[in-house]
């Protein structure tokens, strides 16, 4: 009979498609978060006063963990709190395993009608294979209170 199905023998199909889901799956679980992709997250937490996901995306060398926070806390609570601003990334570019810079287009006071636009980047350092921005080499045009 030529309907029953011999024991044994696996589907080429069913073998391509288990193999083709344990690739995607793999490259899901061992992927890393872009530079472009961590920027945005960054500049979310700018615009939200998100002071824990700034201070955890913070790279500032030689100052402590609660410092970071602290600073932050003033710049988006206390300093800037009324500060508006809207933003699109433009692309990023990764010079090294760890360094990279993300385009940015920023339009500050965007609540106001002499908003103007302006083109910065953030300068990505990875640390302990997470995408950080160091702080301390963007300027001050970019956001008036930053941690220093």
């Amino acid at each position: 009979m030529s309907s029953m199905k011999q024991s044994g023998r696996v589907s080429l199909l069913a073998l391509g498609s288990l193999v083709c889901v344990v690739i995607i799956v793999g490259l899901l679980f061992f992927s890393r978060e872009s530079p472009s992709a961590a920027g945005t997250r960054f500049m979310i937490a700018l615009q939200d006063h998100d002071v824990d996901t700034l201070t955890k995306m913070s790279k500032m060398d030689k100052t402590s963990e609660a410092d970071i926070r602290k600073q932050w806390d003033f710049a988006v609570n206390t300093a800037e709190k009324y500060y508006q601003f809207a933003f699109k990334i433009e692309g990023s570019a990764q010079s090294s395993e760890s360094t990279a810079s993300v385009k940015v287009r920023m339009i500050h006071d965007s609540d106001h009608p002499g908003s103007y636009d302006e083109l910065t980047e953030l300068p990505m350092i990875k640390d302990n294979g997470e995408w950080k921005v160091d702080v301390r080499g963007l300027s001050r045009e970019f956001y008036n209170c930053l941690p220093r």
